[in-house]
């Protein structure tokens, strides 16, 4: 009877994920839906025809305590639990806050009830990420060409190339397919026949040609980040001096390659320069850069005020609304931006107290049991914390989504190889 329900547990926590999977591209609803399924799951459960409450329950509240590095998780939301008192000059924004980041309060219980994935499906969820990025990718590209002119007229105007979701967020997953893709092909990955390994490799090149056609600047520069220090790391594990200089070599030529054969690409980046332009004339209203390096001017001087336990994170838009109304008085209030980069957001709503405890969260997974010696996941955490350098990643529910599925999936099955 307990080998039925752990196999019940596990099947039911491996659909829900896949869900969550396809839902994070397209379907932000349904993505919560498939959370708070996760979290039910994790709590009740059927007997004698009757839903009654999980008997390993307590169990499963003691690993969490245990287990130090579910309680790192939870501790974006904690932050604003612990900066709410003194958040008091906007109650809308605190609320909405803590409703944006409940799940990291949740989703690691939901998480550490479910049995651990076996290699071969915590892969096998990884591969069937790889497929919808891929086949996403493949409807986008396919209306860019549909639309070549307009879109690249468009993208000389700063508007990004349409997505299913937001385009940053999807310039991330896009990141991850790719690096996920070349892993499982090297790891000759297959569900049910051999051939699939080529499917990996030809999606692969797609999706690496494709995040230069999409050309959203976050995207790639996570990507090339990760993937150095991914590079550095083989080069030094393996020893293979001469290949790994060769494949250093190329990942540099790669972008400039990309910049003269990529039109969309060679667009973006003369956009680029001219809102660089724009913003030293003082004419960086609504132009995408000039409003980033608008909105960390902001955040620094609240930083500066505010240094040591920060503005609360509930008054953070309050605090920059002010600030704009002090230095950009001509900007509008739909304009004004929040900080444009997450550790900013931090030291601004929490200061330099908050900040040690959000890099305990941003580190602790990474080291804990010495997680990084798992490719994927260390990939993947890479990608999200240098992705703090450049937005505001889990200030919205679609980046709380993508940034703690794959987090959890990883200390998830994590968790069953450190107890073999």
């Amino acid at each position: 009877m307990l080998r039925f329900i752990h196999s019940y547990n596990l099947q039911a926590g491996f659909v829900l994920c896949i869900l969550m999977l396809g839902m994070i591209i397209s379907a932000e609803f349904l993505m919560s839906i498939s959370m708070l399924a996760l979290m039910l799951l994790a709590i009740f459960q059927f007997k004698d025809g009757r839903l009654r409450l999980r008997e390993e329950l307590l169990d499963n509240f003691k690993n969490l305590y245990q287990q130090k590095v579910w309680l790192a998780v939870m501790i974006p939301f904690l932050l604003v639990i612990i900066t709410a008192p003194y958040s008091n000059d906007d109650t809308h924004y605190l609320l909405e806050r803590l409703r944006i980041k409940i799940p990291f309060l949740i989703l690691p219980f939901a998480f550490v009830s479910i049995p651990s994935f076996s290699k071969k499906e915590y892969h096998n969820l990884l591969y069937i990420f790889f497929i919808l990025i891929t086949i996403a990718s493949i409807a986008v590209f396919t209306n860019y060409i549909a639309h070549f002119e307009e879109i690249n007229l468009n993208i000389s105007k700063g508007q990004p190339i349409p997505t299913p979701t937001n385009h940053i967020r999807f310039s991330l997953m896009l990141a991850y397919a790719i690096i996920i893709g070349f892993y499982l092909y090297q790891k000759e990955h297959f569900i049910k026949y051999q051939w699939e390994k080529w499917l990996l490799g030809i999606g692969s090149v797609f999706l690496l040609f494709f995040i230069h056609l999409l050309s959203v600047r976050s995207g790639l520069l996570v990507f090339y980040l990760t993937c150095g220090i991914i590079l550095v790391r083989y080069i030094i594990l393996s020893k293979k001096y001469f290949l790994g200089a060769f494949m250093l070599l190329a990942m540099i030529s790669l972008p400039l390659v990309s910049y003269y054969a990529i039109p969309s690409l060679k667009i973006k980046i003369a956009y680029m320069k001219y809102d660089y332009l724009q913003y030293k004339k003082g004419n960086g209203a609504s132009y995408s850069d000039s409003e980033r390096l608008q909105s960390l001017h902001m955040a620094s001087k609240i930083i500066q005020e505010n240094p040591i336990i920060g503005i609360g994170a509930g008054d953070l838009r309050y605090a920059m609304n002010k600030k704009y109304a002090e230095f950009y008085p001509s900007i509008k209030d739909h304009e004004r931006k929040m900080p444009h980069n997450e550790y900013a957001s931090i030291l601004a709503g929490a200061g330099i107290l908050g900040f040690i405890l959000f890099m305990l969260y941003c580190f602790y997974p990474i080291f804990y049991n010495r997680n990084y010696q798992e490719p994927m996941f260390l990939a993947f955490c890479l990608i999200i914390l240098f992705s703090f350098m450049v937005e505001n990643t889990i200030e919205n529910a679609l980046g709380v989504a993508l940034s703690l599925l794959f987090l959890l999936l990883g200390l998830n099955y994590l968790k069953g190889e450190a107890s073999m």
